[in-house]
């Protein structure tokens, strides 16, 4: 990482910011002579899956194993993984992405939908895990 980002402003002159951060970092990297190792069963990478992947499912996020989940884009998605990945939430608390709403993360061997009382701010997580206050809750004001 030190080198990485010691030499990131001549590698940013030198290839230029078109394209993704991982083919930047690679080619920062070994134009930096730092040597690498292949291991492929660290990264969860959605765009190896061929077609039918969803850009909101969480369900990559269960796998304890996996260091790093791509791409989470969006902050619903990024946050739902995390949770996922940090055992706050498990999958089947997250609607169906079939029945998701804009923006919302979701998993795709999930059968909850939305309630007409949902709000709209529900993340995707329709189910808060206990102890822990929905997104949407404000506190009462004190004096």
């Amino acid at each position: 990482v030190d080198v990485l980002l010691s030499n990131f402003e001549h590698c940013a002159r030198s290839f230029g910011r078109n394209g993704g951060e991982d083919y930047f970092t690679m080619q920062c990297l070994d134009a930096s002579f730092v040597g690498h190792m292949s291991d492929f069963s660290l990264l969860d990478d959605k765009y190896s899956r061929g077609a039918g992947w969803n850009m909101f499912d969480i369900m990559p996020c269960i796998h304890p194993e996996i260091v790093a989940y791509h791409p989470y884009k969006h902050v619903n998605a990024w946050e739902g993984c995390y949770k996922v990945a940090m055992g706050i939430n498990t999958p089947s608390d997250f609607v169906s992405c079939d029945f998701r709403w804009h923006g919302d993360a979701c998993a795709q061997t999930s059968t909850r939908g939305h309630n007409a009382t949902d709000p709209n701010t529900t993340k995707g997580i329709l189910v808060q895990p206990p102890g822990r206050l929905p997104a949407v809750f404000s506190p009462p004001l004190t004096r």
